[in-house]
């Protein structure tokens, strides 16, 4: 039997692969993985303290943005106090209103359409007023 063995090369020498193979599985079998393990707990740790620093920036963030609206809100609200002394004066007169209660008086006319207001009042949809005026 040992004369087939040395008779065959094939079966007696490992090919380069086969070597590199072995060399593989011995590595990983007995290899020292405190190195990786160290290198991983770091990266977690790094993890960690990135993303608690950018929550504390985004609180941080968020409470000055509050605080500037806060303080752009108070600002507009003082505005109007300084500018309520230069407010405009506005008079109606008593033409531009319509007479309620001649509405009611008066005959309706085809084409006139009225509104009973919840309140009960009755008023014309569209004032009559004369083309000369239009």
């Amino acid at each position: 039997m040992a004369e087939a063995n040395q008779n065959n090369p094939a079966i007696t020498e490992m090919s380069e692969e086969q070597k590199k193979m072995q060399k593989a599985i011995y590595f990983f079998r007995i290899g020292d993985l405190t190195v990786w393990n160290y290198v991983i707990i770091a990266l977690a740790f790094f993890g960690l303290f990135l993303g608690l620093f950018l929550l504390s920036k985004n609180i941080l963030n968020n409470r000055k943005r509050k605080m500037i609206a806060l303080y752009q809100a108070k600002m507009s609200d003082k505005q109007p106090e300084e500018t309520s002394e230069k407010q405009a004066v506005v008079t109606l007169e008593k033409d531009d209103l319509p007479d309620e209660h001649t509405a009611l008086k008066k005959e309706p006319q085809p084409g006139d359409i009225e509104v009973q207001w919840k309140d009960g009042q009755i008023t014309s949809l569209f004032r009559h007023m004369p083309e000369e005026d239009v």
